[in-house]
């Protein structure tokens, strides 16, 4: 088929001009291209355009095209291409010099090289040093997307082929697609420099005596797994940088993995980071989001609710206000009926006053409430069946607070978390973080007064080995700030222990991608793979299956841990404190009782 191809072209060339012929070697690699520029030497230009190639450009083209000359033997201090795409009229020594003209940085350029005063074909030489010109641009620039339109077809650089025990190999072209797609679609086995450190879904193992990197484990290896299959590259796993995502310097350089694409130490970042601005857009790109979470801040849990006091927090508070007021009212109904039973003389006074009756039902229908027996009933059956009544509700109350003392004395309880912004303002406590990332733009001063005070209280630990989540569990006296699913997944212990909140409210939601370097040959091939993945369901599988594993290993946990301690709490004395002070309070109320009834009947025999 090349050969037929080559043949093909060859007979158009001998033959004359045909440039519909032309179009099925040219219009696939144009067709996606919004704009082009016509480079013709200077002097030359009227022998120019009457290659057969330049006059396909000016005929057949349907888009914008702008003509410009150039000095061919002009040295340029920098490369005026800019971000376009050209095409350029060079003789082939210029070509292979990579100076000048024929010197492009632009990756994501498209370039069109028409070899001019070509009175025959390519030899075998002038192909291997074409070649080899490209391999150098490919090494130094990740430069691939160049087409050599010459009098005996037109050629491609093939990087992932191999030429005896390089890789890279000069090829023909027959229009068939687009580089982007015809070459990445097996890689051949290329190295690529993959990067993974520790992340939410990021596991690395090293070894115990070098440090060295052993495996790596988590979605993120399984997604770089599948690329590996689907591309067909070699995956050479860098050493993790120890400063993870990368901190910007004083002087405007960075470390970390961000350093590392900067300087051209890897190809791709395979661990998340958060779409946003990092300040390196001239070196980095994003590929598309592979999932997203939240930034949020975990707290010291609240404290727990002594023994002395439990009983009093069983239940709520409207169910205490409840049982207080719905006493009250009752008590109220009572002496109502009481009142029309004397109206209707179906009682009577005796030697009681209206106010010692009241009195008295106030106290039976406490009695009643907290389901102690009466000493007497009342003469009305009315008011006896009411007091039915009133048991029947005391049973229900009563049964709620039998059951919520039995579950808080097992279960303990604690006081009220802070769950809102405003809640961790007020508590004044310091918020710490370990990644500049993470604070640079979590609580915005211009927003609102109250994060203007948040972004005050946070504080950077520039220890990246600092256990931050521990500190806060330990000491109680700071907040922190992590991603909601590194505190599910990796710190899950410190909430099923008590010793650490997560507050409800999450200031920052991220949509999370990998990063490379930018306009990297690869990009267009792993997001379209990364689609892929998504559509079927694959990553967010994986997330799940990851998050199935630690729910199961807690459950286990804490399984065995109820296997080994005590099935039956025992009570204590400690456990029994309120009802001791109840007690007391108890004694110290009949005791002022006693006191005003003994003085008031004093009072009444003085004035007898």
């Amino acid at each position: 088929m090349a050969v037929l191809g080559s043949l093909l072209l060859l007979l158009i060339l001998d033959k004359g001009l045909n440039l519909t012929q032309l179009d099925g070697l040219l219009v696939e690699p144009t067709r996606d291209l919004h704009q082009l520029e016509l480079w013709l030497r200077a002097g030359f230009d009227h022998h120019d355009v009457e290659n057969p190639y330049v006059r396909w450009f000016l005929h057949r083209m349907e888009m914008p095209l702008s003509i410009v000359t150039y000095q061919e033997n002009r040295y340029w201090m920098d490369v005026p291409f800019g971000g376009k795409n050209l095409v350029m009229v060079m003789s082939l020594d210029l070509l292979l010099t990579n100076r000048g003209a024929a010197a492009p940085i632009q990756k994501a350029s498209t370039f069109f090289y028409i070899l001019a005063n070509q009175d025959k074909d390519l030899s075998l030489d002038e192909q291997l040093r074409l070649e080899g010109s490209c391999r150098e641009l490919w090494m130094q620039h990740k430069i691939y997307n160049r087409f050599f339109l010459t009098r005996d077809g037109i050629w491609i650089y093939d990087p992932f082929k191999r030429h005896d025990s390089a890789f890279g190999r000069l090829v023909r072209y027959f229009g068939s697609e687009t580089l982007d797609k015809l070459l990445f679609r097996d890689m051949a086995g290329y190295p690529l420099r993959i990067q993974m450190f520790k992340s939410v879904y990021t596991r690395p193992e090293f070894d115990a005596k070098s440090g060295l990197l052993t495996s790596v484990t988590g979605v993120d290896f399984q997604v770089a797994q599948m690329l590996r299959e689907r591309l067909n590259f070699t995956m050479l796993l860098q050493q993790p940088e120890k400063n993870y995502f990368g901190e910007r310097y004083a002087n405007g350089s960075y470390n970390g993995a961000i350093g590392s694409i900067i300087n051209d130490g890897l190809d791709i970042c395979l661990t998340g980071f958060f779409v946003k601005d990092y300040l390196v857009q001239q070196y980095m790109d994003f590929t598309v989001a592979v999932y997203d979470d939240e930034l949020c801040i975990y707290v010291p849990k609240a404290s727990r609710i002594p023994q002395s006091i439990l009983p009093i927090f069983a239940v709520g508070y409207d169910i205490w206000l409840g049982f207080v007021l719905t006493a009250f009212a009752c008590a109220l109904i009572w002496l109502t009926l009481r009142l029309i039973n004397l109206k209707l003389r179906i009682v009577s006074l005796g030697n009681q006053h209206l106010l010692g009756q009241a009195l008295g039902i106030m106290v039976d229908t406490w009695v009643v409430w907290v389901r102690l027996n009466l000493s007497h009933l009342p003469a009305s059956y009315a008011e006896r069946m009411f007091i039915g009544t009133l048991c029947l509700v005391s049973v229900i109350f009563g049964a709620i607070f039998e059951s919520s003392l039995a579950t808080v004395y097992i279960h303990p309880l604690y006081y009220r978390d802070i769950n809102t912004m405003q809640e961790l303002d007020e508590s004044g406590l310091r918020v710490v973080y370990k990644y500049s990332s993470m604070a640079d733009d979590l609580f915005f001063s211009e927003t609102s007064p109250l994060f203007a005070s948040l972004n005050n209280k946070l504080t950077w630990n520039r220890n990246l080995r600092a256990d931050v989540i521990d500190e806060v569990a330990k000491f109680r006296n700071k907040a922190g700030v992590s991603r909601y699913t590194s505190l599910i997944l990796e710190s899950s212990r410190f909430t099923l222990l008590h010793q650490i909140w997560v507050v409800p409210e999450c200031p920052k939601y991220y949509t999370i991608s990998y990063v490379m370097p930018r306009d990297s040959p690869w990009e267009d091939a792993i997001n379209a793979l990364l689609l892929r993945f998504l559509n079927a369901g694959l990553i967010v599988k994986w997330i799940q299956d990851e998050k199935s594993r630690v729910d199961i290993k807690m459950r286990l946990s804490i399984l065995q841990a109820d296997a080994e301690s005590e099935l039956v709490r025992v009570l204590t004395i400690g456990d029994l404190q309120l009802a001791f002070y109840v007690v007391i309070g108890g004694n110290l109320l009949a005791f002022l009782g006693f006191l005003g009834e003994h003085f008031r009947r004093k009072w009444q025999k003085k004035e007898l």
